[in-house]
């Protein structure tokens, strides 16, 4: 077929010079055939200042060739036929619809346009970014795939929680920890794990987060991760110390003492979206580590108690600094944009938040971002006893990612989206916002945000940090992650320190596996 439709090329190429229709069912493009839907019988003349009446002797030349060509047609189809018990030849192209497909091979110019709805975090520029470069790099592979973007919201993921219970889900989203055992449950996600061993993309994602956030501990694989293994800084903004004559702190005492000053002056020492249990999980964190290395993961797995004296310490700490004003009024209604964009006006003194907020800082403090820096030890020991623990990090590599509801369109297509476009985010995340946890390489791109002072400290310090607990929402017991999130909120709106550490070991007792 391929040497029939290339000498029909040859003698059509002064009446076809993009495309015409040649017999009922078939037409010519370029120098290949194509399935026309009409059984109709055409051809299109080039346009040569006006419409052209083809000739009598060119109409005659024209169906002799097609006789021909419907001959050739007729003997290739019942050779086929004849041929049907043998073996077909093996295609390098298999079809789009299967869930092997390459992505450059599962679309294609004529294929059929398809819409999906997509949430993702979508609200700040270091957010957008990515995203936009991410489906602009994929639409290259699926050009007839179109995204509709709905930002996901900053609210600890009770929105996707209800969605999950009702099955009104987007087509692909971003999952949480949280999550993973009610969309499993109740049949609301699509398993990816064909799909993701049929992909070229399995072997372009770090053996890290292979090993660590891909496979749920029913060895499936329900959503594919971006963001690799992370800590959560504590920032510091060094014009506010200074301005207001407070020294920097490096334990504990120094550290109450900057709260005080700070509350005597108005001023909020650290902003807090506590609407979220996460940013204070990692509050208790930087307090619990310097009593065990694995921090309220030790809790949850029952090998340290909130009563036993080094755990009771930390607890104390943090709930003397509470009743001192370190956090913002209303902390636990504050949701992540407000909290965050406090320290980013310069309004505050420092920040909890993960190491990917470094670009957008550098873009809101501009001249200025000399001013920040993240702490080397966090202050929260007794002065002498800084050293303690000193490299132990809250944070995690969190399983989580873009996952697919399960009542998607073209499941096994949507399958090797999902995959291609976590892929892109991540690269995105590199390319658009200079981040350096990508699950998947980046090898060969180019950054296009200069790194940043703090992420080149974060570069150099990485390999002394060490991550041994997770994230709140992460916690592998479900029950003692949501009963101790409710009482982390408790403790931030003032909660003493005898009732937390009470409660905490009556949950624990209650929630034992």
């Amino acid at each position: 077929m391929r040497g029939v439709s290339m000498s029909l090329r040859d003698r059509f190429a002064p009446f076809c010079p993009e495309k015409c229709l040649l017999m009922p069912g078939y037409y010519l493009q370029g120098d290949k055939f194509k399935i026309y839907n009409e059984n109709r019988f055409k051809i299109t003349l080039p346009n040569q200042g006006g419409s052209q009446n083809m000739s009598k002797n060119v109409k005659k030349s024209i169906s002799a060739i097609l006789s021909v060509m419907l001959v050739v047609l007729l003997a290739a189809c019942g050779s086929n036929k004849n041929n049907a018990s043998s073996p077909p030849a093996q295609s390098s192209e298999p079809p789009a619809s299967s869930a092997s497909a390459k992505p450059s091979e599962s679309a294609s110019p004529e294929a059929e346009p398809i819409t999906y709805s997509l949430q993702i975090h979508y609200s700040t520029d270091d957010e957008k970014a990515p995203a936009d470069w991410a489906i602009a790099e994929l639409k290259k592979l699926y050009p007839n795939v179109t995204f509709e973007i709905t930002p996901q919201l900053n609210d600890n993921g009770e929105a996707l929680k209800a969605r999950i219970a009702t099955g009104d889900l987007p087509d692909f989203f971003n999952i949480q920890p949280q999550h993973f055992d009610s969309a499993i449950q109740t049949g609301s996600i699509l398993d990816l794990t064909s799909a993701w061993e049929a992909s070229d993309s399995k072997t372009k994602m770090t053996q890290n987060a292979i090993d660590t956030q891909l496979k749920y501990t029913d060895g499936k694989i329900w959503a594919i991760p971006y963001n690799g293994a992370g800590i959560d800084p504590l920032y510091y903004n060094k014009k506010v110390f200074q301005d207001n004559g407070v020294k920097i702190p490096t334990n504990y005492p120094e550290l109450l003492e900057a709260v005080k000053a700070f509350k005597a002056k108005g001023i909020v020492t650290i902003p807090i979206f506590a609407k979220e249990a996460w940013p204070i999980g990692a509050f208790f964190d930087m307090f619990a580590m310097r009593a065990h290395p694995k921090g309220m993961l030790a809790l949850s797995n029952g090998e340290i108690k909130a009563s036993d004296p080094a755990m009771a310490d930390a607890i104390g700490k943090m709930a003397e600094l509470i009743k001192a004003g370190i956090f913002q009024k209303g902390a636990t209604s504050a949701d992540y944009d407000t909290a965050r964009a406090m320290f980013h006006q310069g309004k505050t003194a420092m920040l909890i938040n993960g190491e990917w907020d470094i670009g957008e800082m550098v873009k809101d403090f501009g001249a200025d971002i000399g001013n920040i820096d993240f702490m080397d030890v966090y202050p929260t020991t007794d002065a002498g006893k800084e050293d303690m623990n000193k490299d132990y990090r809250p944070g995690a590599a969190e399983m989580g990612g873009i996952a697919v509801s399960a009542k998607v369109k073209n499941p096994e297509l949507a399958g090797q989206i999902a995959i291609a476009l976590t892929e892109k985010i991540a690269q995105g995340n590199f390319v658009k916002a200079g981040r350096i946890d990508s699950t998947f390489s980046v090898e060969g791109l180019t950054s296009e945000i200069e790194m940043p002072e703090m992420t080149k400290k974060l570069l150099a310090n990485k390999p002394s940090y060490k991550v041994e607990g997770t994230v709140e929402h992460s916690l592998p017991n479900k029950k003692f992650a949501t009963g101790f999130g409710e009482l982390l909120q408790k403790l931030v709106a003032g909660e003493s320190a005898a009732d937390f550490i009470k409660e905490v070991d009556k949950l624990q007792a209650e929630t034992k596996q």
